[in-house]
């Protein structure tokens, strides 16, 4: 249990029960939001170094199919339920924005951060 707290992010994952009681207690929407959102910040970055321990031991190959696939659990999952629930086209904003996402930001980011310090780069 110790180690579950050993760093300040996770005691956000009290907000985790706040969030269900809130659910069950039939509270504002805005609010049940705001504490889902802060309970996924520590959920994400447990899911992340899940699969980095999981990579050690199943080799790199793996381990990033692992990474790629965990890393994209919240749209996957928004997906499913949206779908379910005959969203059709919030499941399309769901996808065009996580590939939009993940092509301009992450990608956007790394080209900038690299340029910081390298005049020239390469990609491998």
């Amino acid at each position: 249990m110790r180690r579950l707290f050993s760093s300040w992010l996770n005691v956000l994952l009290l907000f985790i029960p706040v969030t269900v009681g809130l659910e069950l207690l039939k509270a504002n929407p805005l609010l049940i939001f705001v504490s889902s959102s802060v309970a996924i910040i520590p959920l994400a970055g447990l899911l992340g170094r899940t699969t980095e321990h999981l990579m050690v031991h199943v080799g790199a190959g793996i381990g990033g199919l692992l990474n790629a696939s965990m890393g994209n659990a919240a749209e996957l999952i928004i997906a499913l339920v949206a779908r379910h629930e005959g969203l059709h086209d919030m499941v399309k904003a769901s996808l065009i924005g996580s590939i939009i996402g993940n092509v301009l930001l992450v990608l956007g980011a790394s080209m900038i951060a690299g340029g910081v310090k390298y005049e020239r780069q390469q990609f491998n």
